[in-house]
């Protein structure tokens, strides 16, 4: 692993499992600290979702690894630029809606 790359992983219980937390000290990976209950502002999980849903409508599933990579790849290239220009474009809304709402929910 790059010694200068930093992940950003919030609280989902997935990130947070004892596995996890093995995995990532025993690869000398360095995360992000994290409060619990933070508003997530980050566009990529967006950019996830719209992923999950192209691989979901995919005629067949992925047999292996190498077939999820390459379905993944292909899907991820294929994203248009508004989509991206979109979400971009709504990080001030993001913004003040976590100033509205004190830092509580959005639907962001």
């Amino acid at each position: 692993m790059h010694r200068n790359l930093v992940f950003q992983l919030d609280n989902e219980r997935a990130h947070t499992a004892r596995y996890t937390q093995q995995f990532l000290e025993q690869s000398d990976v360095q995360a992000l600290p994290w409060p619990a209950l933070s508003p997530d502002l980050n566009p990529i999980e967006d950019w996830w979702d719209y992923l999950q849903r192209r691989l979901d409508c995919q005629d067949h599933l992925s047999q292996n690894p190498d077939d999820l990579e390459h379905s993944l790849r292909w899907h991820w290239n294929a994203i248009p630029r508004h989509f991206l220009q979109t979400l971009v474009s709504s990080m001030g809304r993001r913004y003040a809606a976590v100033l509205e709402a004190q830092g509580g929910h959005t639907n962001y």
